[in-house]
């Protein structure tokens, strides 16, 4: 399985009407053809990034592209920056694995030298301020020894400066991707800055990689300005490739489709209410009554439990149910709730650092109300 698999598949609708109308059906909206930059809209975009990104890899599966989500998201969201002036053409290669564009024109034929023919790029003013916020927010704790202090209160370790990955300790980088994250997204909106967990776990990820020689100050540097400056977020890195271009060799990152990884979780939650046989699943595999929909449902022997020894077997039950979703996720979600429960956090704040649009939060709170009215009350939602 390979993001070439993907990108087969897209080009192919371009030219495939039977295809295009399948797939135009599947997703929604659009006219079905996803084949590249230029073809492919926001809306289909936007479409194919969601949950009918499942369907599509399987209905693709059928055709003989087999491909992952993930890779089928890869190959989106780079047509996507590409299409809005983001990447060269050769960026554009570089983030869907080939060294160069004529190669994978190559590799794909005829079609996909058509998506790509024509477009011109030009690169956006770099500059701090079009960094995503949650790089300007560990940025700032170089700085700003108020806010150091703050957040070392809070990690209950370190000397608060996450600046970068030579300041992050191990320390800090485990406090930070444990229920404590949430706190500190919170502390930085105070400051300004908003970011929701699956920014801060891509950064941490990031510097990660950095501090272990998995990639390279540069390609970092790269990734940030790509990834971040249009969308003021960072997805997970899916993987670090190498490559000889030219003569050169360059390192390149190529994003993964995790940036709503806690929504998947909440999602995963909230339907423990209405879901029975999910229920079931639950109630056997942690206790409790197996509603475990909202701060007010989960108690703390649930909540003990889904972050404990049986976290990798709720993942592994998540995924049956279609909610794709890591173990971290599962813990800064189950911390995030265990907060608002005990009045710590915001149910508001609570939404937004889990990534949560206002369109969403009206479905979320609906199974919350009277928690959310007890210890929030007058706040309107």
């Amino acid at each position: 399985m390979t993001v070439e698999a993907a990108v087969r598949f897209l080009a192919a609708t371009s030219t495939d009407e039977s295809m295009r109308a399948t797939l135009a059906e599947m997703i929604g909206v659009g006219d079905g053809d996803v084949s590249g930059a230029q073809a492919l809209d926001p809306d289909e975009a936007e479409a194919l990034l969601g949950e009918r990104g499942v369907g599509v890899a399987n209905f693709a599966d059928q055709l003989g592209y087999h491909f992952t989500v993930a890779e089928l998201s890869v190959v989106v969201d780079a047509f996507s920056r590409h299409r809005d002036g983001e990447l060269s053409d050769d960026e554009l290669a570089g983030v869907l694995g080939v060294p160069a564009l004529a190669s994978q024109m190559a590799a794909v034929g005829k079609s996909v030298g058509m998506v790509y023919f024509g477009i011109r790029y030009s690169r956006p003013a770099s500059g701090s301020d079009s960094a995503p916020q949650v790089i300007l927010f560990v940025q700032k704790t170089a700085e700003d020894a108020r806010l150091r202090d703050e957040l070392k209160t809070i990690l209950q370790t370190g000397d608060g400066d996450i600046s970068d990955f030579a300041q992050l300790d191990a320390g800090e980088a485990q406090a930070l991707l444990s229920e404590r994250g949430v706190l500190v997204a919170e502390l930085a909106a105070r400051h300004g800055f908003s970011f929701t967990m699956a920014d801060l776990f891509a950064v941490m990820d990031a510097f990660h990689r950095v501090k272990s020689g998995g990639m390279s100050e540069e390609a970092f540097a790269k990734y940030v300005r790509l990834n971040g400056s249009a969308a003021n977020f960072l997805p997970l890195i899916q993987d670090v490739a190498e490559y000889t271009y030219k003569g050169v060799s360059y390192q390149t990152a190529i994003p993964s489709s995790a940036q709503a990884n806690t929504l998947a979780v909440v999602r995963f939650m909230e339907s423990s209410k209405g879901d029975s046989a999910l229920g079931a699943q639950l109630q056997a595999l942690i206790g409790g009554d197996g509603d475990i929909s909202s701060p007010g449902e989960l108690d703390a022997k649930e909540a003990q439990a889904l972050i404990g020894e049986r976290s990798s077997r709720i993942v592994e039950l998540g995924a049956e149910h279609g909610f794709h979703f890591t173990v971290a996720d599962l813990s800064a979600v189950v911390g995030a709730f265990q907060l608002v429960e005990s009045g710590k956090l915001p149910l508001e704040s609570c939404m937004r650092i889990l990534g949560m649009q206002e369109g969403d939060a009206i479905t979320g709170v609906a199974a919350i109300t009277s928690t959310a009215g007890r210890i929030y009350r007058g706040v309107r939602y």
